[in-house]
């Protein structure tokens, strides 16, 4: 049967019928229940009624829409209520917050699926004419503020890309696939193995996100040691602005000037629309294997993986937990048989042999990917630098929890918020002999500024994409909530440990992008100048500031308006509703 791409949940992650099953991971709930000092149990399920969503009434432009059907048949235009309030934003904490509680000023007005790039080109073209926002939208899955609105004065259009999804040439010769931009990660897949191929991209969302989406938010995948990151796949890219389509030679390297394709890269829809991408591609491994071990301390982890690196040896996939997000992925295994129960009971034993101190322990999970000898070579290699970091093997059983369950963590977030417990994620990359500084500094500003609400913090961190020079550092992060005053709280958090990544000289973010979140960190990450630059870029590829307004240009006073946008989008429902009756179009 053919993939069908689906719409998530407008209140959550994942399709409408997929949701965290407590069953499925019988420690999670009391593992939870225990760190972040919940004593209640009586949470009933919650039902989300759409009908109960504050919708700002849809003001159209009519000769704009005019202009749509002229070129477009009806089922790629839609106004209905379900499918504006899914577009209205991402999958970010400050996104789901709104719409639980009703809030869906970030709806655009209409809905356009476009199914070529002259679909796209049309559409543009007339947006400009009329003066119509156009924000790009692919899967949805973003988590840092790129698909909301941000203006109220003008018509907006979610152009969703799902249905340019075709794989539209393979050169097995050159390694190289030529794909339309809205393709979901599975089906991707799906059709590169039909040639015996793979990208090699699997992001956390990799089953609710798009290559477009992928290569203008620089994703990473989990396999990023091995494949790269996504703007180290792209070969040649075609982006649609409204000043024309700008395309890139199908060459291995140039020396052309600066790289037009970086301009791309990354812009988050606020140049153009990126409609096809020629990506590097790979042969399918012959062989993949997910071990896990075990460190005595999180350093020694570290040390074991910057010294892969030195030895050239690191594997496709190493993700290493630190004590607390360690305890996080035992209490999320699924229920042991009794057999695993006894095995699991043996080795505590073999552990306090070997003088491990079980609470300061730390998961490594990794892969191996290629073919049978060169994944044993490999194998054997990091297997005796880890050994001389004092690690223990888990062998393949902890690998295969991992495979098992790798995108469901998302579905956690929501059952916590059922529960009244936010939970987040911040990431950032950083040089190897700064991680420690950061990690521990990062820990220490976490608790002290969630300690400070009134309630007892839940904090984790792994380390994960690996490069000559550094690292990805990803914290996670939980609280009970202050009931009337979430957000507020909410925010405190965020922007510490937002503040800990400049402050020590980091990334404001690895493979997150930038979005609404964290806008108000880029002058500080590219200087004031790096700034005007993009500005200025984007005045001459959309001198009429049509594609995805609001991004990439921090305001006058970035942390004021990053606080006030719940708040904006109260006074956008009425605003916008008021706009719709006068007619404004």
């Amino acid at each position: 049967m053919a993939y069908e791409p689906r719409h998530m949940k407008w209140w959550g992650w994942g399709n409408e019928d997929a949701e965290f099953c407590p069953s499925g991971h019988p420690g999670f709930w009391p593992y939870a229940k225990e760190v972040l000092e919940i004593e209640r149990d009586d949470f009933g399920r919650r039902e989300w009624d759409l009908e109960s969503i504050e919708l700002p009434e849809a003001f159209v432009d009519e000769k704009f829409l005019a202009q749509l059907r002229s070129f477009l048949n009806p089922t790629q235009i839609s106004d209905d209520r379900k499918e504006r309030v899914i577009h209205a934003y991402g999958k970010g904490f400050r996104d789901l917050f709104r719409l639980r509680r009703g809030l869906a000023g970030g709806a655009p007005d209409l809905v356009v699926y476009p199914e070529s790039e002259r679909d796209v080109c049309l559409t543009l073209r007339a947006a400009v004419e009329r003066d119509v926002a156009i924000i790009p939208f692919g899967g949805g899955s973003n988590i840092s503020g790129c698909l909301e609105r941000m203006e109220t004065g003008r018509m907006a259009v979610s152009l969703d890309m799902r249905r340019m999804r075709r794989v539209l040439e393979v050169d097995l010769r050159s390694f190289t696939a030529r794909i339309e931009a809205g393709v979901f990660g599975p089906d991707l897949e799906a059709q590169l193995n039909a040639s015996g191929m793979t990208l090699g991209h699997f992001p956390d969302s990799f089953l609710h996100s798009t290559l477009g989406g992928w290569i203008a938010t620089r994703s990473a995948g989990m396999q990023s040691d091995k494949y790269g990151k996504i703007e180290d796949m792209v070969v040649a890219l075609r982006m649609v602005t409204p000043e024309g389509e700008l395309a890139t030679r199908t060459v291995p390297k140039s020396s052309n000037g600066i790289d037009i394709k970086h301009l791309c890269i990354g812009s988050e829809g606020t140049f153009g629309v990126i409609t096809e991408a020629t990506m590097r591609v790979h042969a399918r491994p012959e062989r993949r294997m997910v071990p896990g071990y075990l460190f005595p301390e999180f350093e020694a982890g570290i040390e074991a993986m910057r010294e892969c690196v030195r030895q050239e040896c690191m594997p496709a996939m190493v993700r290493l937990n630190d004590p607390d997000k360690t305890a996080l992925s035992m209490a999320f295994r699924p229920p042991a048989s009794g057999f695993s129960k006894v095995a699991g009971s043996l080795f505590k034993n073999y552990l306090r042999v070997k003088r491990f101190s079980l609470p300061r322990a730390c998961l490594m999970l990794t892969a191996f990917e290629g073919g049978d000898a060169a994944v044993a070579r490999q194998l054997k290699q990091v297997q005796g630098i880890y050994r001389k970091c004092g690690a223990v093997s888990l062998g393949a059983s902890a690998g295969k929890s991992f495979e098992a369950t790798k995108y469901d963590f998302p579905h956690i977030r929501d059952f916590l918020l059922d529960r009244d417990v936010t939970t987040d994620v911040s990431e950032t990359a950083t040089m190897w002999s700064n991680i420690t500084p950061l990690y521990k500094d990062t820990m220490t500003v976490l608790r002290d500024v969630i300690e400070k609400s009134g309630v007892r913090p839940w904090t984790g961190c792994h380390i994960s994409h690996t490069y000559q020079c550094g690292a990805s550092v990803y914290f996670t992060f939980g609280f009970r909530q202050n009931q009337g005053s979430e957000m507020e709280q909410y925010l405190r958090v965020k922007r510490a440990v937002q503040q800990s990544f400049i402050d020590h000289g980091a990334t404001l973010s690895h493979h997150h992008a930038v979005g609404t979140e964290h806008l108000p960190w880029l002058a500080a990450e590219i200087s004031t100048l790096g700034v005007h630059t993009i500005a200025a870029i984007k005045r001459s590829l959309d001198p009429a500031n049509i594609m995805n307004p609001g991004r990439m240009q921090p305001s006058q006073n970035p942390f004021e308006d990053w606080t006030s946008l719940v708040n904006r989008t109260r006074s956008v429902l009425g605003v916008h509703d008021l706009l719709a009756k006068r007619g404004a179009h």
